[in-house]
């Protein structure tokens, strides 16, 4: 048995999927391509795919990964070729590489997310002014939030899972451009980083109607930034 990673894209055509409906996407495209992929044992089988972090209904994503076991060695190229025609539309394969036998899984490796959020701006706004925010923002030792949980409400920090916030004025828009800890690390969304700067700034943006896309998924080592695909063989 062997394992595969897949480095892909969520497009605008299938933005509104939800995470359980792109884990179907896959399967019926593995099973359309022919790939020999392997299946869990038990009264329920199951295919053997997982994801690296699951990204919310409406949000698209530069570089999303999977990883499939197969019950043998394939022909990477052969695979890639195979998955992208049997994909539907919006969902682009980017490349497949082989994965290290002592390779860690994908969800336990991956720990950082960078994001580019657009909102509309409601008013009069200065790019002067929006940096000095942003400023003061991330330098605020605490910046809590209301957790909603099967157990009610919970106050939580979000600070320490924000590692970069930046933004600028495009027009009658501001486009945020962060980076969150994810994953065995936490996991803070960019609409809450989003929504606590325009609370805690008083700027006119209209926090409900972001265009969240996701531009990279990474794993954080010793103070670098490594893409999953770094650890495998890639076929492009």
């Amino acid at each position: 048995m062997c394992r595969i990673r897949v480095e892909f894209s969520k497009g605008e055509a299938v933005r509104f999927l939800s995470h359980l409906d792109l884990l179907k996407a896959f399967e019926r495209a593995v099973r359309r391509a022919g790939i020999p992929i392997a299946f869990s044992e038990g009264f329920n089988p199951h295919p053997r795919i997982s994801f690296a972090s699951a990204l919310a209904v409406g949000v698209t994503s530069e570089k999303e990964y999977a990883d499939i076991e197969l019950k043998r060695d394939a022909d990477l190229r052969d695979v890639t070729g195979r998955l992208s025609q049997a994909m539907p539309p919006g969902i682009e394969i980017k490349s497949v590489g082989a994965v290290p036998g002592d390779a860690r899984a994908l969800m336990a490796e991956v720990n950082r997310a960078a994001y580019r959020v657009t909102a509309p701006v409601d008013g009069l706004m200065d790019e002067t002014e929006l940096g000095k925010k942003i400023a003061a923002f991330m330098s605020s030792p605490e910046i809590i939030i209301t957790k909603r949980t099967k157990k009610g409400p919970r106050l939580k920090n979000i600070r320490p899972g924000i590692i970069c916030f930046e933004g600028r004025l495009t027009g009658e828009q501001v486009e945020f451009s962060l980076m969150t800890v994810t994953g065995n690390d936490g996991n803070v969304r960019p609409e809450e980083v989003v929504s606590s700067f325009t609370e805690h700034s008083g700027l006119p943006i209209d926090s409900d109607s972001l265009d969240i896309r996701r531009t990279a998924l990474c794993i954080e080592k010793a103070g670098r930034l490594i893409s999953p695909m770094d650890i495998s063989r890639a076929a492009r």
